[in-house]
């Protein structure tokens, strides 16, 4: 059995950093392949959008309340899904709700009409809540502080090729052989997935084993510590702030292309989105890398994750230009920079959640998860609303101060004088 023990720290000045082991790094690459397929099935219908709202005949505020159903249940079934995660066995319940989110997908493709549809999404909403939530409990049991913002990094950098693939592989799809067949194609990816990860992953088993065990729980991981901690309370600031962000972002990029610039749910559209959605995979990595080459030059860990966290916010303070671009390039290169920097800045806001209560790790992430969810599923229907009749310069106005709102708590809430876990591994 490989372990999955996280290593020591063998240089007590934090001046090298610690490789992975190879089982950590085909761990990681299994999180990414999950997070992938998620960002997959949940961009299949924001892609195809346009093209579904033809045929079912909705207009923007009908449209926003479709796009909107799966942030619904993805708000409202995090904390659940969050205590189960950290509750029981983490390597049946990770794989099972990815092979629920996956039947979802499978089924939204045999939908007949709007209520149908509505309520596959509400259902692949309520499964994916799993998808980082347990990927974050897994790397907080199987890495080192130092290394999480950049196992994070990897893992979630998924999201963004989910996002690249998801308008190549459903423009195809849709077009070739209808939109509703594409949601078969993508659910179908995860139940392979799921097969293949319940054959690979057998880890020790304290990383198996699950908080109904009270022997694992610390002082820091009881309920009521954790509402008396200012750093999670920070952290739930920033979660309503900013992680509709990039929920806005998925959920209604393409239609602000197609409606904004005129382009057609063709080659050229997938084109664009491709580098849109590029933005987070370099963000995703990129920030994560930058962390530990800042660790590796002596910075300490919390104090590189907030100057980071900085170059994020102002690199997501772009949106606020976009409505000014003379040319859908300069559109393009505005949403890239928010892209990038929301993904860099979602990477480490998870290694700050992290280290909060590192035994409820999928209780802690579960609620800024539920938090960050329910504002992003309320911002996705506003948008339908605004846009139906004000258009588009509005919501990026909104998402430049929703930065500065979001930003703010979480880089002031003292990480680095009150981390006690930096104190051991650095």
């Amino acid at each position: 059995m490989q372990t999955a023990t996280p290593q020591p720290d063998t240089a007590a000045s934090g001046r090298r950093r610690v490789d992975l082991t190879p089982w950590q790094w085909k761990l990681c690459v299994f999180l990414l392949m999950a997070t992938a397929l998620s960002y997959l099935d949940r961009q299949a219908l924001s892609v195809v959008a346009p093209v579904v709202a033809g045929e079912l005949r909705l207009d923007n505020e009908q449209l926003g309340r479709l796009l909107s159903a799966f942030f619904y249940s993805y708000a409202a079934m995090h904390i659940v899904v969050g205590w189960i995660l950290d509750r029981y066995n983490i390597r049946w319940t990770y794989g099972l709700f990815v092979a629920l989110w996956s039947g979802s997908q499978i089924l939204a493709g045999f939908a007949r009409g709007f209520g149908e549809l509505f309520a596959c999404r509400l259902l692949l909403g309520a499964f994916e809540t799993a998808g980082q939530t347990g990927a974050a409990r897994i790397i907080a049991r199987t890495l080192p502080a130092r290394e999480r913002a950049f196992a994070n990094g990897l893992m979630m950098s998924g999201g963004s090729i989910g996002a690249i693939l998801a308008p190549l592989l459903m423009i195809f799809l849709a077009n070739r052989y209808g939109w509703r067949f594409g949601f078969v194609v993508l659910g179908s990816l995860g139940v392979m997935w799921t097969a293949a990860w319940l054959l690979w992953f057998r880890p020790k088993a304290e990383v198996l084993q699950g908080t109904s065990n009270r022997a694992t729980l610390s002082e820091a991981d009881r309920v009521g510590v954790i509402l008396r901690n200012g750093r999670f309370w920070a952290c739930v600031a920033g979660a309503a702030c900013t992680i509709p962000i990039i929920h806005i972002s998925s959920a209604w990029m393409p239609t602000y292309l197609v409606q904004e610039w005129g382009l057609k749910v063709s080659g050229t559209l997938s084109g664009y989105l491709f580098l849109v959605y590029a933005g987070l995979d370099i963000g995703f990595i990129g920030g994560g890398a930058a962390v530990s080459w800042l660790i590796s030059r002596g910075w300490p860990v919390a104090k590189a994750r907030v100057r980071m966290l900085w170059v994020s916010a102002a690199a997501m303070s772009a949106a606020g230009l976009v409505p000014f671009a003379p040319s859908v390039g300069f559109a393009i290169a505005g949403i890239f920079l928010l892209n990038a920097g929301r993904a860099c800045w979602g990477a480490l806001f998870l290694a700050f959640n992290q280290d909060i209560a590192p035994g409820r790790v999928g209780l802690v992430a579960g609620i800024m998860g539920c938090i960050g969810s329910l504002m992003g599923a309320l911002l996705v229907w506003m948008i339908g609303w605004v846009t139906k009749t004000s258009g588009f310069d509005g919501p990026f106005w909104m998402i430049a101060a929703l930065v500065v709102a979001g930003t703010v708590p979480v880089a002031m809430a003292g990480w680095e004088e009150r981390n006690p876990e930096e104190k051991l591994t650095s």
